[in-house]
């Protein structure tokens, strides 16, 4: 049921403002925001004055394009006047007694670094948030209960919020200016190798969580000319670094949540052990801990995909993804990230080759980790 509305905003209300009527622009001059939002209240939500964030929310709820009105999201950029309209808006839809289309709960997202007076922080931030807030959502309440309304905002980010709801399978809405109602914006091509990420997928979970990776470090994932558009480089002195573009970011959240989709077809194609899990093999060395890791292993053992325990891992306290490291030839490196030490075991599996052994270990994830 589609019940989340993520809108993007600009400043448009602002600039209706500034030349309304002498009482409104009074009010919006003095900040008085709370007098101004009930002022706006009076007026019809359709109308000019309201901005385009309020007119494009009346269309879309006009036009039944929500099954229910639980959350509405104003996504705002990291400048004063975005902050201020956030501010402006949620007081506009908080007040459930005069607005005629209340949300239950109403949220103002400041995307870090999107800003028109600083190209690399809009670039290396801002888009790349913009993608992080909306994934968010769609990871903790699926694609079918989210709709994007692109309207408000930078140009760039209008069209990146339309590349977003292609990649995840969201609705995007827009009201042009002259246009009574919100159009569905039509989809754009997006490129998807799911079979590239499953050969990459540390690489991409490494940029992802660290944000920013010496290129010296990853030099051998470099090889690729499909990379080109999926990764932004930096120069720091004496240093390259590297770390996902905003497509990289999508691509990446894209090809999780396909994964996610295919993941018994694609493993439907890997072989599988049909060894009893009290028959496979366990060694372990007697490091502290050993108890946990003995225990564990006999549970990991039961997955058909995994042929047995090869050794316990050194200490890894600071790992945040329990999939270390993997192999061509079907070796998973297991962290129990739960644990203080973070205690690991190295498995092999079943895997032939890089994308199976790692499809293997997402699905290890899954049944053993989250569970935990």
């Amino acid at each position: 049921m589609r019940n989340t509305l993520i809108c993007t905003v600009g400043t448009s209300l602002f600039n209706n403002l500034k030349y309304a009527e002498d009482s409104i622009k009074q009010l919006f001059e003095s900040k008085n925001w709370n007098q101004l939002a009930l002022s706006l209240l009076e007026h019809k939500n359709s109308d000019r004055i309201c901005g385009a964030e309020i007119n494009s929310i009346t269309s879309i709820c006009d036009k039944n394009l929500l099954a229910a009105r639980i959350r509405l999201i104003f996504l705002v950029s990291d400048t004063d006047d975005g902050k201020t309209t956030g501010t402006l808006l949620k007081l506009y839809y908080d007040n459930k007694k005069s607005n005629p289309l209340p949300f239950e709960k109403v949220e103002v997202r400041i995307l870090k670094g999107l800003r028109d007076d600083d190209v690399k922080a809009f670039k290396q931030q801002g888009l790349k948030n913009l993608v992080r807030e909306i994934s968010n959502e769609v990871r903790k309440f699926s694609p079918e209960a989210i709709a994007i309304n692109a309207t408000g905002g930078y140009k760039a980010q209008i069209s990146f919020a339309g590349m977003i709801g292609q990649a995840l399978e969201i609705p995007v809405y827009y009201l042009f200016e002259k246009f009574s109602e919100v159009i569905e914006l039509p989809p754009q091509p997006i490129a998807l190798d799911l079979a590239f990420w499953l050969n990459n997928y540390l690489f991409f979970e490494n940029l992802e969580s660290e944000k920013v990776i010496e290129k010296s470090e990853i030099e051998e994932n470099l090889t690729s000319n499909y990379l080109d558009s999926l990764i932004d480089e930096e120069v720091d002195g004496e240093r390259t670094l590297v770390s996902l573009s905003a497509m990289g970011v999508l691509f990446n959240e894209r090809c999780r949540l396909q994964f996610a989709k295919q993941e018994n077809s694609i493993l439907s194609l890997i072989p599988q052990d049909d060894t009893e899990a009290q028959g496979k093999p366990i060694n372990l060395r007697q490091d502290h801990g050993i108890d946990i890791l003995q225990a564990f292993a006999k549970k990991i053992c039961r997955s058909p995909y995994v042929k047995k325990i090869i050794n316990s891992l050194p200490f890894n306290s600071r790992s945040t993804n329990p999939i270390r490291r993997t192999t061509n030839d079907g070796i998973v490196e297991f962290v129990l990230t739960w644990t203080d030490k973070g205690l690991g075991l190295c498995i092999q599996t079943t895997g032939r080759n890089k994308a199976e052994t790692n499809t293997i270990a997402l699905h290890l994830q899954k049944e053993f980790a989250e569970t935990n």
